[in-house]
């Protein structure tokens, strides 16, 4: 009962908002603006190499730029409501643009069809785009697991066997270690999980995994891929492993963020952001795999086509997170 007081409060909050943002946004969406504010998640050398290829087709256009973490980026999201100084939020979890659907504006990019509707919102005129996907997978250490020892699913993660070789992030903590959490929630449900939390060793921060790994002090952990074709590439004695049930489809987006004040401009942005240019700069820049079938995967990782993925209930994992991490944080008292 407590939850749907605040969640219809939180609904009755957003309404007055907007409606009271919805005369001037109206009036501003008309107005062709030559600034453009980009909040974004992505590292700040990924951010910066697509604004210069932006800058480049449109040098009319003042942009800046706002980096930050995706948690200060959706607190300021609902904080400057109904007037934000942002016009695009780019490069965070596609469950934060369901979560905050009416935080964001329909704009159906020149680029739609080239955009599968798996990778971008389902409506006719979506409010959000496809931008990366982190999938996640296994850091095997290989001279501790070679190749046909060791864990290769979800399942064997709870395998008493391996108590003490597993490494993970907090899932409280981390946003890639809820989705592993809620991936295998979803697979096998709670019991499951509290084992595989009997198994594991958990640390604060995600990028403590793969160089824990790579060190070989543990024999494998669940991280995000790229972080594997990093350690690869620096000649580290590791290899990646996808799990034999398959990983979450998840992808992070992009959208135009509602009652901004650089409409026109935003749109052009999200107009670049959906093009094979820009996506070929997220590929390359950071090694990371994007959404579209042009681009080859992440130097050292496999074809999208080669990979088992299964659906990701991204509304479902939002609505369960609170739920979960505060159980999880139960299991490894």
């Amino acid at each position: 009962m407590k939850k749907l007081s605040i969640a219809l409060l939180i609904a009755m909050v957003s309404m007055s908002l907007f409606a009271q943002g919805a005369a001037e946004a109206k009036s501003e969406e008309l107005a062709a603006t030559n600034e453009i504010v980009i909040w974004s998640a992505a590292s700040e050398e990924e951010t910066a190499a697509l604004v210069a290829k932006f800058n480049e087709l449109h040098p009319e256009i003042k942009t800046t730029i706002i980096t930050a973490g995706s948690n200060e980026l959706k607190t300021r999201l609902m904080a400057e409501q109904p007037k934000p100084s942002g016009d695009i939020l780019m490069g965070i979890a596609k469950e934060t643009y369901d979560e905050f659907y009416d935080y964001f504006t329909p704009y159906r990019t020149a680029n739609h069809d080239s955009i599968a509707e798996t990778v971008r919102d389902k409506g006719d005129t979506p409010r959000y785009y496809g931008y990366s996907m982190p999938l996640q997978c296994f850091i095997v250490n290989t001279k501790i697991f070679p190749e046909g020892t060791g864990p290769t699913s979800w399942k064997d993660l709870a395998d008493p066997k391996y108590k003490g070789e597993i490494i993970m992030a907090n899932p409280a903590l981390s946003g890639s270690a809820y989705a592993q959490l809620y991936m295998m929630y979803s697979l096998f449900g709670e019991e499951f999980c509290k084992q595989v939390a009997k198994n594991t060793v958990y640390v604060a921060s995600s990028k403590t995994v793969p160089e824990s790994v790579a060190r070989g002090e543990y024999g494998i952990g669940v991280t995000g891929e790229a972080n594997v074709a990093t350690y690869i590439e620096a000649g580290d004695p590791v290899t990646y492993r996808y799990p034999t049930e398959g990983t979450g489809a998840r992808f992070d987006a992009s959208a135009i963020i509602a009652n901004c004040k650089n409409f026109k401009s935003a749109q052009l942005y999200m107009d670049f952001l959906t093009s094979y240019d820009a996506y070929k700069i997220i590929n390359e820049v950071k090694n990371r795999r994007v959404v579209i079938n042009e681009l080859p995967g992440p130097k050292h990782l496999p074809a999208l086509g080669e990979i088992n993925l299964f659906d990701y209930n991204a509304v479902e994992a939002a609505e369960l997170r609170n739920d979960l991490s505060d159980k999880f944080s139960n299991w490894i008292l």
